[in-house]
């Protein structure tokens, strides 16, 4: 047992969720029963927005969950209260849209620059906006260029099909330098998020919130989005597909068999 746990964090997609974005619910439901009596909120930090999360989690929703979603910019409390969150400027927001219309390859498989409930996408992206992609938005809408976008822009989002996504990162941050931060959001995808924005910041911004000091708080990740929240805990805990490196706890157990929830449990 770990006795100073004040906090626990959880990335969904490869770390929370099995490869088919579910859980194990009952089990959920008797870990969120044992932190509640031993006053350990629990906290979702992802790369996804609440929309999304919204229905992933749907039986969930009245649970005392906190959320860090897109990768940080946007910061919820048990109670909803938005105590966090940083958007994308109209003018970056029209360099971004510049840099993919002259980056050489295009992101074929979805283009979305979306709030947390609503996805803007290009009019030439709009057929990639699937059925199974738009369930996880209350609204779509089609545009021809981002400055008919009113809505604040919490993060962009690009996906390629057999393309090496770092030729990429190296254009955006030479065109954009340090003006937006470019990160993977769990899912496959590319996120361009405001700069200084990640997991870490909005995962803190929680924590201060609730008078918790980071080492006391435990997180569990996979993916590169992850390296700054589990670098920023004093538990961090990665899951056995995970290549990050860093003096991290790895646990046994794989997303496809609860291993956060069995963890969990171990350490609690």
């Amino acid at each position: 047992m770990t006795a100073d746990i004040q906090l626990i964090a959880t990335d969904l997609d490869g770390t929370f969720l099995r490869d088919d974005k579910t859980f194990d619910e009952v089990l959920f439901k008797s870990v969120l029963q044992k932190l509640k009596i031993k006053n350990i909120p629990f906290v979702i930090t992802t790369g996804v927005h609440q929309e999304r999360i919204n229905v992933l989690l749907a039986n969930f929703l009245d649970s005392g969950l906190a959320f860090v979603n897109n990768n940080g910019a946007r910061v919820l409390t048990s109670a909803g209260e938005v105590i966090y969150e940083r958007t994308i400027s109209a003018a970056i927001l029209r360099q971004v849209q510049q840099l993919l219309i002259d980056f050489p390859v295009k992101p074929d498989r979805g283009l979305v620059y979306s709030t947390d409930d609503t996805a803007y996408v290009p009019r030439q992206y709009s057929g990639t906006m699937t059925a199974y992609k738009a369930r996880f938005f209350q609204h779509i809408k089609i545009f021809d260029d981002v400055s008919e976008i009113k809505a604040p822009i919490l993060k962009v989002t690009m996906n390629w099909e057999h393309f090496n996504e770092t030729k990429f990162y190296e254009a955006a941050k030479l065109t954009l330098d340090h003006a937006i931060h470019v990160t993977e959001t769990g899912t496959g995808a590319i996120d361009i998020v405001p700069a200084t924005v990640n997991k870490a910041v909005g995962l803190k911004k929680l924590a201060d919130h609730l008078g918790i000091d980071m080492a006391n708080v435990a997180a569990f990740g996979d993916g590169g989005n992850d390296l700054e929240m589990l670098s920023s805990v004093g538990h961090p805990y990665v899951m056995p597909n995970a290549t990050l490196q860093g003096d991290f706890n790895h646990i046994e157990i794989d997303n496809n068999h609860a291993g956060v929830l069995k963890t969990i449990l171990d350490i609690i």
